[in-house]
């Protein structure tokens, strides 16, 4: 869905706000957690988004068939800021990530491990915001990440699945590697 800059970037102000609610609650509990603990869960599920990321990207988003075709618009019109709406991915959020996390972790450590998804949630929007909108300093992470996002759009589109990292490219053996887009044609 093509949307505003508000409506894109919506999910920074809603997000943030849920998972703080979520992390007072879990540490005004008779019982708090430990501080140490929620922080590996939390990182273990900062780490867990980049491999959703790259099989929501490499599955879903180009062999899904509504989503398939969402995602070819942005395909042939990168500058676009086409995704989903936040009350959508708020819903999707809660219903997906944090009730199961609850379930199975209880609601400490299934919100700490909600909030390193909803991190690497809004990291990845950020970063595909960044690779189709901004010029980075050469040899900066954000640079490395255009290049590698260009080549998904630009050579391959069975490759370079991973916007944030590409870690899980290699280990699945999708890495595009080769000539380099030129940034300036990578939007």
């Amino acid at each position: 869905m093509k949307m505003g800059k508000l409506g894109y970037f919506s999910e920074f102000l809603f997000f943030p706000l849920l998972v703080l609610a979520a992390t007072l609650m879990a540490f005004r509990s008779s019982i708090p957690p430990q501080p140490a603990i929620c922080a590996i869960v939390y990182g273990g599920g900062l780490v867990g988004w980049t491999l959703i990321e790259y099989l929501l990207h490499r599955v879903l988003f180009h062999h899904a068939p509504i989503l398939s075709q969402i995602h070819e618009r942005h395909h042939h019109s990168p500058q676009d800021l086409i995704g989903t709406p936040a009350w959508a991915s708020v819903l999707l959020g809660l219903i997906a990530v944090a009730s199961p996390s609850w379930a199975i972790l209880g609601f400490d450590l299934g919100t700490a491990a909600t909030a390193g998804l909803v991190t690497g949630y809004l990291w990845y929007v950020f970063v595909h915001y960044a690779t189709h909108h901004w010029r980075p300093r050469r040899d900066s992470y954000l640079y490395r990440a255009r290049l590698r996002h260009a080549r998904h759009h630009h050579l391959s589109h069975s490759g370079n699945f991973g916007v944030t990292t590409g870690v899980w490219d290699h280990v699945f053996g999708t890495a595009l590697e080769g000539r380099a887009p030129k940034l300036g044609d990578a939007k």
